[in-house]
């Protein structure tokens, strides 16, 4: 893997702003949590609602937000109770990926950092 080199005169930031625009896409609490429930298959609100116990306007505004960054497809369903249904883009089904490996980078991590503290004491 290569990296570029930034040199501190601004030409960081054509490396960066992607690095920005996933954090931007992936911050708080629950985002990937709703990418993860959606991997498996398209859910209606409520479903989604029960998977984490999120209250429904902050599901609401998450999804928003998802479907603004083309994570998220929200779809009309043609039946009588005008209800509506979720599902991950091609760029969703890609972030599954990058999900996985920060959790497990981060169990690797955490790991790591619990045995080196139970040495130091």
């Amino acid at each position: 893997m290569t990296y570029t080199k930034c040199s501190g005169s601004g030409d960081c930031n054509g490396f960066f702003l992607p690095l920005n625009d996933l954090m931007g896409v992936l911050n708080g609490k629950w985002k990937m949590r709703l990418i993860l429930c959606l991997s498996s298959e398209p859910k209606r609100f409520n479903e989604m609602k029960k998977c984490h116990g999120i209250s429904p306007r902050i599901l609401s505004k998450e999804l928003k937000d998802l479907e603004i960054n083309g994570v998220v497809l929200r779809t009309e369903l043609n039946d009588n109770l005008k209800s509506v249904e979720y599902s991950l883009t091609d760029a969703g089904k890609e972030l599954v990926s990058i999900i996985l490996q920060l959790q497990k980078w981060g169990t690797t991590h955490r790991q790591n950092v619990l045995e080196e503290n139970d040495r130091l004491k």
